[in-house]
């Protein structure tokens, strides 16, 4: 996949052509039966009514069947014409440009609303697990998130990816693709209550005859990224006429493009006042946590002041390196070493990638060619003289082929009824990569040091938190220990016995008799791991105030993390159709089984317990040799070698592959969906309407689906439930065994004429919808819908309505069992003086309940202190002043690692008390006006424009509870009412932990069963910087009910066109204006105003959804079987949605992000019909290359801090380039 080559002459012929020829395009909308659609009064509903020719595809929005039908909602239709003019065959790429869609899952970015603050790309996606499938694609209307968005094909439901519900839509057969139908004003009362935002209906070519084969390929400017697709589809009509099959395949490959590769990335990386594109852990072997003293000083006289054990912060680097910044130095933290073990440093130990200021980081940091090429490092100093690596590994797009396969069928048995049957198929494989894993944090490497013998035990740097010692497993005391009798008792010594003089003689001098290092006493900790380490890094941790303290590693394990993806989709459909004698009624029934298969192969992964056996073996495991299940003598056993060792401050250069072996953990894991239906439909016409010409119509249907999801992780660690082992590289995924959601429905609606044939009233009708729900989880549900149509005149109608709809909760919402999940916490530490959460412990955001909610912290610290109060005033106290002002101010922006599971499982498992999943409600209004030009002839007789608003509302919104969320559920009074009144007659601080009354009210609120308070934990107060602070990595988050989104705006579309000179222009836009995008992202929170910003991911809505406006328009010309149109997308100036605060008049977020400037986009378009059968087409994404503006810029730095402003891009812009695309299709 990832290295499949395609022929340079393809590549080479398409550049070359792209830049010689100008020939395509067909206006954007389809055109069906000979009515060119773009002249009629409404385009898409024209292209709705014409397509429906053959009976079976109506309209999107309603199951009734009438030639005439007009759409009641704001309605888009797009044909494979518009789908085609792009240089990637990725159709959610095309959708994405429509005002209608946000970004969700694209072969670019993925922008999910799982809290990642923002759209990140794509190829950087290493995660499978039950809600996230890396290369998938899906689509939001709306951006209110992807499982409020219904995806049909042929107007039944499609196979859904994951637990989450989506349909990956490049699964979707595009060869036998005809149009998309795009209704986004609510549709769940006629095809489901997940249609919250509307649906997105793939319509395929149905009584297709003949032969039609394309071929489409793209290519970036820069020569990368090469795009083909080829496809085709045949079908043929029975010999009697009662019937037609068709067969329809296609393979689509994308090769690699990087970051790297395209120059507004090289510019940004090169621009000495930005910082992105970093690291997340440091790209270099070092050691961190030294804790050495302020007057050491290897290298140089003590520099004035840093004599005493307590100058200022930062002596010992300006002393061992000259020139280094002492404001920006850390005493106790890491340094790195370069090929030839000198050292250079960060200015922090998990610091993405940023080294301290020049002296410590630039003048001693020395290229390393080979360890950076296998990273993807690349390096670059700042305007403030700080040095950056940044990580050039990332893919611009995700590199993927695709294979689709479409049969159908279908055959009249007699006049009433016939049978009809599909099979749909889609394999796709995607690649993905990120750096490596970090042997830092959670993932950490340590080893034993000093005087001490070695015994293969490492002390715990943590062990004043109760946490134990590390004992390698693969070091038995045999191989370390004699022991003899001695008086009737067991004397232990260390003296080297054979087994350990067998092993490491040669390699270890303390263990080799007649080698001057020999040690008849025992190896120490020092001598055996002194060969490896370099001299410059010994020296430093010998001088440290303990130097038989354990060594903390800090780098990278040996190689980057890549994940690939294998999806294979079917869809089987058969049933049976016709009609009833005697009337125009007609009736359906069939069955749908779909089954998508994800298998996910992750490498560059690492098994903990076994990398920290083998580092911590003498000589980062040299010679290391171990087979399992000893106590058994070995049945059944694997055997782990290491011939060279892991060479970690060597950059892993020539280890063996008995090393890598040894500890790898290369991870498989199959996610599995299930979805079959059994549905049955009617539709006719009841009766006339005395005082009308039309009837009253209706539709009728049933349904049952069974909904299932299982993952099955490749082993124990991978499920999270290997309790000796975990994998590094990788959050643990949950094992889920075939567990589902089942759903009887059943819905009808009428059609109801009311009037016509009237002055202003040519005809006016009522649409009604109504559909009962039950489902197994959370039993009934009842959606309706109540539109309407007026047609004015000839030119003018009116439309609007009101949807309701219920959508339940789905698999993942309430059976994911645990999953760590890696996130931006949204909320934070809201026990924290400062915060600015109303309902939080903050002094300001809370003066009435926040001496309740902080008494409640502090019997949460001392729960997790061993009981033990820690008063205020003391040094290791949470709220001690000194601390004050490091609490966070407005929570959020902070990794967490906390875990989640679906609600039911929570209150099963952790939290009876919690409140069960309902499902969220959501209202929709839309009114609007469809208008025609009034003008029979003349330049303005092709104008047509429709406008419509809507208003939807979702209450009670499903939404994830974060560690913060779980925690603010603990401690404050609007979720946990035994909080009201606990600090009753407090008036200072220390009264909260020093009054026994205070304390004992505090304690009844966290034993209270209806409170979250037993899943949520403080780090005990030792004193060593954790001071009570929140353990977010031990929350179990879940999903819940919470807060409330609003959205308002108008949808507008206008098209025109007339003959000008030889041939004719036509235009079209297609519009979005937001006058709302309100979210209330938990009960009790203000309901906050986003739009004009970049917007949020709380509640499941994608960030991009909130710009102000949004537009789209086509212009062009055709001239007999030529056509040039270019196609130009707008958005407005915008602000970071992380300015929010301040824009809704509350408490700034201490940051002045830029957001985004104004931005233009043009892609040109032209096709040319050679001849009756051929017709050819070029394309230029982004013809005049605008690049994307840099956004997130902070306009309020302190340069004498060493700050700089900054500045990224964003998902929201084009960030590819120009590319170029040349196409063919071929029709007999």
């Amino acid at each position: 996949m990832r290295n499949f080559q395609t022929a340079a002459v393809l590549k080479a012929l398409l550049l070359a052509g792209s830049a010689t020829s100008f020939f395509v395009a067909s206006p954007a909308m389809a055109q069906s039966n000979d009515v060119d659609c773009d002249e009629t009064p409404d385009a898409a509903e024209c292209r709705s009514t014409t397509s429906s020719s053959s009976g079976a595809i109506v309209v999107t929005g309603s199951r009734i069947q009438r030639p005439d039908y007009s759409a009641n909602s704001p309605t888009v239709t797009v044909d494979e014409t518009f789908l085609r003019q792009s240089s990637t065959a990725a159709v959610e790429e095309q959708l994405n440009r429509l005002p209608q869609f946000v970004i969700s899952q694209s072969s670019t970015f993925s922008n999910t609303g799982e809290g990642t603050g923002g759209p990140l790309p794509a190829g950087g996606d290493i995660q499978p697990n039950a809600t996230n499938t890396p290369g998938a694609a899906t689509v939001s209307l709306r951006g209110v998130g992807a499982n409020r968005t219904l995806v049909l094909i042929d107007g039944r439901r499609g196979t859904p990816g994951n637990a989450n519900g989506s349909v990956d839509v490049s699964t979707i057969p595009s060869a036998a693709l005809q149009r998309v139908e795009i209704v986004s004003g609510g549709a769940s009362a006629t095809y489901g209550a997940d249609a919250v935002a509307g649906v997105t209906n793939f319509i395929l070519k149905r009584d297709f005859q003949g032969i039609e084969l394309d071929f489409q390929g793209g290519i970036n400017q820069v020569g990368a990224g090469f795009e083909y697709q080829i496809g085709g589809i045949m079908g043929t009509d029975f010999p009697d006429g009662r019937g037609n099959v068709s067969v329809a395949m296609s393979v689509n490959t994308r090769e690699d493009l990087y970051q790297r590769d395209l120059d507004n990335y090289q510019r940004l990386w090169n621009d000495p006042e930005r910082t992105a594109g970093g690291f997340f852990f440091v790209p270099r072997p070092g050691v961190s946590g030294l804790g050495l003293t302020n007057n050491f000083n290897p290298a140089t006289p003590a520099t004035p002041g840093c004599e005493t054990q307590a100058p200022p912060r930062g002596c010992v680097i300006t002393n061992y390196f000259a020139g280094a910044n002492p404001t920006v130095a850390n005493n106790a933290g890491s340094v790195y070493v370069n090929r030839d073990g000198s050292l250079f440093l960060p200015s922090s130990a998990f610091g993405g990638g940023t080294f301290a200021q020049r002296g410590a980081g630039a003048a001693f940091y020395k290229p390393w060619e080979e360890f950076d090429a296998v990273n993807g490092t690349a390096w670059k100093t700042g305007t403030n003289g700080q040095f950056y690596a940044l990580n050039t590994l990332t893919p611009a797009v995700v590199p993927s082929t695709r294979y689709n396969f479409l049969a159908r069928g279908n055959y009249e048995i007699n006049d009433w009824i016939g049978v009809f049957a599909q099979g749909m198929f889609s394999n796709s494989n995607t690649y993905s990569v990120q750096e490596a894993g970090g042997a830092q944090g959670g993932w950490d490497i340590i080893i034993p040091w000093g005087s001490g013998k070695y015994t293969g035990e490492v002390p715990n740097p943590l062990a004043f938190l109760g946490r134990p010692n590390y004992q390698n497993p693969a070091v038995p005391s045999a191989v370390i220990q004699t022991q003899s009798v001695v008086n009737g008792a067991i004397v232990t010594t260390f003296a080297p016995n054979p087994a350990f003089i067998n092993r490491y003689t040669g390699i270890l001098p303390c263990a080799t008799p007649g080698n001057p290092g020999y040690n008849p006493t025992g190896c120490t900790n020092t001598e055996a791991f002194q060969a490896v380490i370099p001299d410059t890094i010994e020296t430093l941790l010998n001088a440290r105030p303990n130097p038989n303290a354990a060594v903390q590693l800090a780098g990278f394990y040996p190689n980057p993390r890549e994940n690939y993806s294998d999806v294979t989709t079917y869809t089987l459909i058969a049933g049976l159709e016709g009609s009833i004698p005697g009337t125009d009624w007609t009736w359906e029934a069939f069955v749908n089984h779909g089954v998508s298969r994800t298998i996910s192969r992750q490498t560059g992964m690492y098994s903990l317990q076994r990398a920290r056996a083998v580092f911590s073996a003498p000589n980062f495991g040299q010679n290391f040799n171990s087979t399992s299940n000893q106590f058994s003598g070995g049945f059944g056993a694997a055997n782990g070698r290491c011939t060279t060792g892991l060479r970690f401050f060597q950059g892993y250069e020539g280890i063996s592959d008995d090393c890598r072996a040894a500890i790898a953990e290369d991870n498989t894991n199959i996610g599995t969906s299930r979805q079959t239906i059994v549905e049955a439909n009617l539709q006719g016409g009841l009766f006339d309407i005395p005082w009308t010409s039309d009837q009253v119509r209706f539709a009728l249907g049933a349904s049952y689906r069974e909904a299932r999801y299982e993952f099955l992780p490749a082993g124990a660690a991978s499920a999270g439930r290997a309790f000796l082992d975990s994998i590094v590289g990788i959050y643990p995924g949950t094992l889920i065994e075939n567990t589902g959601i089942d759903t009887k429905e059943i819905y009808g609606e009428l059609l109801i004429p009311l009037l016509n044939d009237l002055p202003f009233i040519q005809s006016l009708n009522l649409e009604v919808g109504g559909r009962l729900s039950d489902y197994n989880t959370t039993g009934l549900s009842k959606t309706f819908k109540i539109l309407g149509d007026w047609q004015v005149t000839d030119w003018l109608r009116f439309r609007g309505g009101f949807n309701r709809a219920e959508r339940a909760p789905n698999i993942a919402e309430q059976k994911l069992l645990l999953q760590q999940q890696f996130a931006v916490d949204p909320i934070g530490d809201v026990c924290s003086t400062r915060h600015n959460n109303p309902l939080s412990a903050g002094r300001t955001a809370n003066p009435s309940g926040s001496f309740d909610s902080q008494a409640v912290c502090q019997a949460l610290i001392a729960r997790d202190n061993g009981g033990v109060y820690v008063p205020v005033t003391d040094t290791n106290s949470y709220y001690n002043s000194a601390f004050i002002q490091q609490r966070q101010v407005t929570g959020g922006g902070g990794f967490s690692f906390a875990p989640r599971v679906g609600n039911a499982v929570y209150r099963e498992q952790y939290n009876p008390g919690f409140a069960a999943l309902e499902p969220e409600v959501a209202d929709t209004y839309t009114l609007g006006a469809v208008i025609q030009s009034p003008f029979s002839s003349g330049p303005l007789s092709r104008l047509n424009m429709t406008i419509d608003y809507f208003n939807i509302t979702i209450a009670n919104p499903i939404g994830t509870t974060s560690a913060g969320g779980q925690l603010l559920r603990c401690i404050s009074a609007f979720y946990n009412p035994a909080v009201a009144g606990v600090a009753a007659g407090a008036t200072t601080e220390a009264q909260l932990d020093s009054d026994a009354a205070i304390r004992a009210r505090a304690n009844a609120a966290i034993n209270s069963p209806d409170s979250t308070c037993a899943t949520v934990g403080r780090v005990p107060t030792t004193g060593n910087g954790q001071n009570g602070g929140f353990n977010e990595a031990a929350v179990v988050g879940s999903y819940s009910n919470q807060g409330r989104i609003e959205l308002a705006g108008i949808d507008a579309t206008l098209s025109w066109g007339t003959d000008l000179g030889p041939g004719s222009l036509f235009v079209s836009l297609n519009g979005n204006y937001m006058m709302d995008f309100k979210i209330q992202a938990q009960d009790g929170l203000p309901l906050l105003e986003y739009v004009g910003t970049t917007g949020t991911g709380a509640l499941g809505v994608n960030s991009g959804s909130s710009f102000e406006y949004r537009i789209f328009g086509t212009a062009g010309y055709t001239w007999g079987p030529a056509s040039l149109s270019v196609q130009w997308q707008h958005i407005p100036k915008t602000e970071d949605g992380n300015e929010v605060n301040f824009l809704n008049g509350l408490t700034p977020t201490g940051t002045d992000q830029s957001g985004l400037p104004a931005y233009n986009v043009f892609h040109l378009n032209t096709s040319y019909q050679l001849n009756d059968v051929v017709r050819l087409r070029l394309g230029i994404d982004n013809f005049l290359d605008i690049k994307p503006p840099l956004t997130n810029i902070d306009v309020n730095i302190d340069r004498s801090l060493g700050q700089l402003p900054g500045g990224s891009y964003s998902g929201f812009h084009d960030v590819l380039g120009r590319r170029f695309s040349f196409g063919a299709n071929i029709r007999f």
